[in-house]
């Protein structure tokens, strides 16, 4: 069967010498052996030299199959094409070795840049207290006990913005506390008696996190929409992503991409966290 060259390359048959060699070396960086493990990569990758080798060398012959009558010509040609793959192939490990070096010179001015500057400390800062505010609500919300507290309900009304039934509740102290109830619980909350809560609050952060409550003997739990700790895997999952710049530190591309990235959206959680537990 005759090969197509251009579909090789992924390319019209109008395509440009310079349009040629810039898919040439798109596939060639992805499709090296060196870099591409997989198991047809070297079968491609001889593809695309091969098709390379022959479009730039038949400048005269725009077509997409051709086909010599001549056998010496096809030998000719196949022969010729066989010393251009070579040489490609080891213009390309060249290219992919230099590159490689290339990029560790780079990854390396860019740690020194780093660690001599503002950053040698503060990342290191916010990575630890991010870690340890990941571990305070994790301890807050799912290691220690709860604080129980009796509570009144005062008024009950549709809050528009969540679209969660709202509780007014007061506590021993006539303090006011929101409790936000979805609406498939509502139910739940219509058979209270004499309008009685018994809130669950943490322990450290003092977030009113859930009620019990007892259905025909079974205790359900009743999660407080309006708490931060609805979205409690987010934050916690968010604060210990700075671990991958802590454990990843060195003159690599992870810990420099960590650095800017992760460290800039954990300064971000723990401020919007704190935001939360605040208002």
């Amino acid at each position: 069967m005759v090969k197509n060259y251009y579909k090789s390359l992924g390319i019209s048959p109008s395509a440009n010498k310079y349009e040629i060699k810039a898919a040439y070396r798109k596939l060639a960086k992805k499709y090296h052996p060196d870099k591409n493990r997989s198991i047809n990569s070297k079968n491609i990758f001889i593809e695309i030299n091969e098709a390379y080798a022959y479009l730039t060398n038949d400048k005269d012959k725009i077509l997409e199959n051709p086909v010599s009558n001549s056998f010496n010509k096809s030998k000719s040609r196949s022969r010729y094409s066989e010393e251009e793959l070579n040489k490609r192939m080891e213009w390309a490990k060249k290219y992919a070795y230099y590159k490689k070096i290339k990029e560790k010179k780079v990854n390396e001015i860019t740690y020194y840049n780093i660690q001599n500057s503002y950053f040698s400390w503060f990342i290191p800062l916010i990575s630890w207290i991010a870690v340890g505010v990941a571990f305070l609500i994790l301890m807050d919300f799912k290691l220690l006990p709860t604080n129980s507290i009796n509570v009144q309900i005062v008024k009950k009304y549709i809050d528009m913005e969540s679209g969660n039934l709202a509780l007014e509740c007061l506590d021993f102290n006539k303090k006011k506390i929101e409790f936000g109830v979805s609406l498939d619980k509502v139910k739940y909350i219509n058979q209270i008696k004499n309008n009685q809560l018994t809130l669950q609050r943490s322990q450290i952060f003092n977030q009113n996190t859930h009620v019990d409550f007892n259905d025909h003997g079974k205790i359900l739990s009743i999660i407080n929409n309006f708490c931060v700790y609805r979205v409690f895997y987010f934050y916690l999952i968010l604060l210990l992503l700075p671990l991958i710049t802590i454990l990843s530190k060195g003159p690599n591309v992870v810990y420099i991409l960590s650095t800017y990235i992760i460290s800039s959206i954990s300064v971000f959680g723990i401020i919007f966290l704190f935001l939360s537990f605040i208002t």
